[in-house]
């Protein structure tokens, strides 16, 4: 068979619909898949307009197209970004079509290399029924996922808020309780208590924490950070946790400072810090500090009972917890799984490496282009009250719209002999300001206040008013990206909750210290 008899019968017999339409609009030529696909019986379409083929309310637009193409033709999709295109089929039925244009300068079964003189148009037609159907089922999907998304967001919202707020109430009682009980017996029921409440804030804390990451309702609030000053605040959180086990807990200096989120960043250390202790029963922690000439390696060595080689890769999962033989470690088994979602998060990386029985040592990995050199104008603050002999407690404001916690706050701080005054709501505590602002040191306030007001803006509101930078901690359950802006603000800390009163009282010596 000649090659252009060849090329006839591949044209007739694609598995595409092709029709060959003059300049005239008149249906020349349909191969079988095209009769086939819109219905007609063969040779029907043969000098009907190619408009038979468009739906009644489109035909007038489709003149207009087609008039524009003959005018600039030029192989290419029709319309497809502008408008979803349907066809008409013999029967009336309509069905989504994808159709790409060619221009021709002779029709088939023209002698090769010759021409009638007439412009022709070429029309690959496709049913996109399923790919339009599958498309729509997407798009519903990913709206479906969107909505569960924000309903997760306003979920963890609400649940931050609303389940910390009765656990923080516990949580300051047991304190307040356990400065008036002095029996033996009557205190180690206290610890026991103490201890569940810990568990059930390390529990909330962790499932909310890995919600939101998974969520994707994290963002890193970027600062420049002194890896010192974060090392320094987790030894002084764990000194007392790893003098209570016999255990040694060694930070070395450093002057790197690091581009960062300063709460996510010191949620990684202290993450991998708590795990190493839990896992180790004799001898200690050693945190170290290295770099080469492509990343910072902060490292946290353990003697503990180490990781099964074949469990290694298992370490970072949801609830994965080592088989230690003995006593449960206190946890749920989410610390390092946050641990990793965090590190990338961040763009860092960690890895894993342990010997059973020796111990294991976790590696987070930073890029160098996050170090940055030592920020000019940084200098030293006073030390904390509790070393200054001669600085008398502070008074504090405290501003909390729950009456459990505003209660169970005024008792704990109280008992450790801070002079309080208290308030139930935003107004109040400017209205309380206004007369006692000279007397009031510190703010303890809760950060959601009612009434669309926050802690932040009651603060910013109270230092114009005093003409100082009042300090203040800010307590939250929230998830509201607005508590990013804290770490920005001088002298002012944020607790997410529910805190414990030595975490508190801390907090608010180093505050004082630090006051002019």
């Amino acid at each position: 068979m000649p090659i252009r008899g060849i090329a006839q019968q591949m044209v007739h017999h694609s598995p595409d619909a092709l029709l060959l339409v003059d300049d005239r609009g008149q249906i020349v030529y349909v191969n079988a898949a095209a009769a086939e696909l819109f219905g007609y019986p063969a040779g029907q379409l043969i000098g009907q307009t190619i408009e038979q083929l468009v739906p009644d309310r489109s035909r007038g637009i489709h003149v207009r197209y087609r008039e524009g193409f003959s005018s600039a033709p030029a192989t290419r999709e029709m319309a497809a970004r502008l408008v979803a295109l349907s066809a008409r089929r013999h029967d009336g039925s309509e069905f989504p079509a994808e159709i790409r244009l060619a221009p021709l300068e002779s029709p088939p079964g023209q002698p090769d290399g010759q021409s009638d003189g007439k412009a022709y148009i070429l029309a690959a037609v496709r049913d996109v029924t399923d790919r339009r159907r599958i498309t729509d089922e997407l798009r519903a999907a990913r709206a479906e996922a969107d909505s569960a998304n924000l309903a997760k967001s306003r979920f963890l919202a609400t649940a931050s808020h609303d389940l910390r707020q009765p656990l923080q109430t516990l949580q300051l009682l047991n304190a307040a309780l356990a400065r008036r009980l002095t029996g033996e017996g009557e205190l180690d029921l206290l610890h026991r208590q103490q201890g569940a409440l810990d568990s059930m804030a390390d529990l909330l804390n962790a499932l909310l924490d890995v919600t939101k990451l998974e969520s994707g309702t994290i963002r890193p609030n970027v600062d420049i950070v002194a890896l010192a000053d974060v090392l320094a605040d987790l030894k002084g959180q764990l000194d007392a946790v790893a003098a209570s086990r016999n255990l040694s807990l060694s930070i070395p200096s450093t002057s790197v400072w690091i581009r960062t989120d300063r709460v996510l960043f010191r949620q990684i250390l202290q993450n991998l810090l708590n795990n190493a202790l839990q896992y180790t029963r004799e001898g200690g922690v050693t945190v170290t500090v290295d770099q080469d000439n492509e990343r910072l390696y902060i490292g946290v060595a353990d003697t503990g009972v180490g990781i099964p080689a074949p469990e290694l890769d298992r370490v970072f999962d949801e609830y994965y917890r080592v088989d230690t033989k003995g006593p449960r470690p206190r946890g749920f088994g989410l610390g390092l799984t946050i641990v990793r979602q965090i590190s990338r998060l961040l763009g860092y990386t960690v890895k894993v490496e342990s010997e059973l029985g020796r111990g294991t040592t976790f590696s987070l990995q930073i890029p160098l282009a996050n170090l940055v050199a030592v920020p000019a104008g940084i200098g030293t603050q006073p030390g904390p009250a509790a070393d200054r002999t001669d600085v008398p407690k502070p008074a504090v404001l405290v501003v909390e719209d729950d009456a459990a916690v505003r209660d169970a706050l005024d008792l704990v701080l109280t008992l450790e002999g801070y002079p309080t005054r208290v308030a139930d709501s935003a107004d109040t505590a400017e209205d309380l300001f206004s007369r006692y602002g000279t007397e009031i040191d510190v703010v303890v306030s809760d950060f959601q206040l009612g009434s669309g007001r926050n802690g932040l803006e009651l603060l910013e509101r109270l230092r114009a008013e005093a003409g100082r930078d009042l300090p203040a901690v800010i307590l939250s359950g929230d998830t509201s990206p607005v508590l990013a802006k804290i770490d920005s603000v001088p002298r002012a800390v944020l607790l997410r909750k529910p805190i414990d009163a030595r975490q508190l009282i801390h907090h608010l010596e180093e505050l004082f210290g630090g006051a002019d």
